[in-house]
């Protein structure tokens, strides 16, 4: 029990931080169209693709400082550090309006959507230090009537 615990303390978002709702804002107001689905070490699909048309606004998903702003792999991508440990990335912009160091609010325009892999979205990944963790669970209580308390899985499939 105390390991659970344990658990739930340091994978959680502290309520100080994030408010009443320990989570995250979409970065682009669309449907998830392609989930999670991470394959093994390093195969499959570590974030969420978000639609949105070539050139809409790409917004932080909350306030923190921005960490590295550039290409990876030939693709624009923003990564957000938000404290103790989480950091976000939104990745295959059209392009970048943030640079490295710049403090962000919640909502501050980071840039603007491209196509990702031949699909109008964004890719948006959650990290707690090293460990990607399904967006999807960070996002649930912005639709819940009221606050709760929401495990996010610490292991890497």
């Amino acid at each position: 029990m105390f390991f659970l615990l344990l658990m739930i303390s340091l994978l959680a978002p502290s309520p100080t931080f994030y408010g009443s709702c320990p989570g995250l804002s979409l970065p682009v107001d669309d449907e998830i169209v392609r989930p999670y689905a991470p394959v093994g070490r390093y195969a499959g699909h570590w974030g969420v693709d978000i639609a949105a048309e070539p050139g809409t606004p790409v917004e932080a998903a909350e306030a923190g400082t921005v960490t590295f702003a550039g290409q990876v792999a030939g693709v624009n991508s923003v990564t957000i550090d938000h404290g103790g440990g989480l950091r976000t990335s939104y990745s295959y912009l059209q392009e970048i309006e943030v640079a490295r160091d710049q403090r962000v609010a919640a909502g501050t325009i980071v840039g603007r959507s491209g196509l990702d892999h031949e699909l109008a979205a964004v890719h948006f990944s959650v990290r707690i230090g090293t460990v990607y963790q399904d967006p999807e669970n960070w996002l649930v209580c912005l639709s819940s009537p009221q606050p709760a308390l929401h495990l996010v899985s610490s292991t890497v499939a």
